[in-house]
């Protein structure tokens, strides 16, 4: 592609002849403002001339005002030559800007589509490069750097510099991961010798506490469970005693008189005794081997007496 360079060769010729402003009795001018300087500065305003305060303020605003109109007309058209040149230059400027931009339009989609390139070839390095540390890809967190144009070479190829940046972060990993596995074993082992549960404690470690620390946990868990099986093993004691004494305080209370059992204190009828009539018979009993064994053991449990007969 053919290119014209300007840089050097364009040459902007301006020709300016810069003006002086001149104030026509300028002495004049002065005189007449240091007077009224003078007069009304000299002036000591009460609230009994406050009228003629508002007169003094009137005059010099009129003052002020023929000054600043005068100001402003003078640098009106002291500027108008200047922004004329400026309006004239600015379009130069923007013809220049228009096809630069598309210029660089072009330039950052190459730069785009050349750094997609640079990222597969990065991302082909990584993913060959993980099995030799035994980590996942997706563990490595990529430094969008790596894809830089000046971390590879001139074939497209990653350089052995940024190769060994990943390298040795890939073998950090690889460590970490080691430290992870035996530490959550260590945690694992303490938690079944404790009775705990070693998910939770596992998973502090893999969130970045020390193995010391989740174990200083796990002990202070530890005595706290043995505490609370003690205390529950101690309130069940309290409540097997209080429920016997209970039960041994209500049998002394009460009197079994022929079929009945009596409070002594109230001589109201607790519970009458029932006793079921012992029934004999003589069966012949089938089935599978299996219900018959568990027909044996219910009535063992029932305190059914039985016996084989042999006909």
């Amino acid at each position: 592609m053919e290119t014209v360079e300007l840089s050097t060769d364009l040459q902007v010729g301006v020709s300016y002849t810069p003006s002086e402003i001149i104030i026509q009795n300028e002495d004049h001018l002065a005189s007449s403002v240091d007077r009224l300087v003078k007069l009304y500065g000299s002036y000591v305003f009460t609230d009994d001339n406050v009228p003629e305060a508002k007169n003094a303020k009137t005059s010099l605003n009129k003052v002020k005002k023929i000054l600043e109109d005068q100001r402003k007309d003078v640098k009106k058209k002291y500027s108008e030559p200047l922004n004329v040149f400026e309006e004239r230059i600015k379009s130069y400027v923007e013809k220049i800007d228009s096809v630069k931009n598309n210029i660089d339009a072009g330039i950052k989609d190459f730069e785009e589509r050349e750094r997609e390139k640079r990222q597969l070839v990065l991302d082909q390095v990584i993913a060959d490069m993980a099995p030799n540390y035994e980590i996942l890809v997706e563990e490595l967190e990529v430094d969008p750097s790596w894809a830089n144009k000046t971390n590879f070479t001139k074939k497209g190829e990653v350089n052995s510099k940024t190769v060994k940046i990943i390298a040795d972060k890939m073998g950090f990993i690889a460590l970490e991961k080691r430290r992870i596995e035996g530490d959550k074993k260590t945690v694992q082992t303490f938690a079944d010798l404790n009775g705990l549960e070693p998910y939770a404690w596992e998973n502090l470690i893999v969130q970045g506490h020390s193995v010391n620390d989740v174990l200083e946990r796990m002990k202070q868990a530890s005595e706290q469970k043995k505490r609370d099986e003690e205390e529950r093993a101690r309130q069940s004691a309290a409540e097997k005693e209080y429920q016997e004494a209970m039960a041994k305080l209500e049998q002394e209370q009460q009197q079994t008189i022929g079929d009945k059992i009596i409070d002594q204190e109230t001589g109201e009828v607790v519970e009458e005794i029932i006793e079921d009539e012992i029934l004999k018979f003589t069966l012949e009993i089938s089935g599978p081997k299996s219900k018959l064994y568990a027909l044996n053991q219910y009535m063992t449990d029932q305190g059914i007496e039985f016996q084989k007969v042999v006909i």
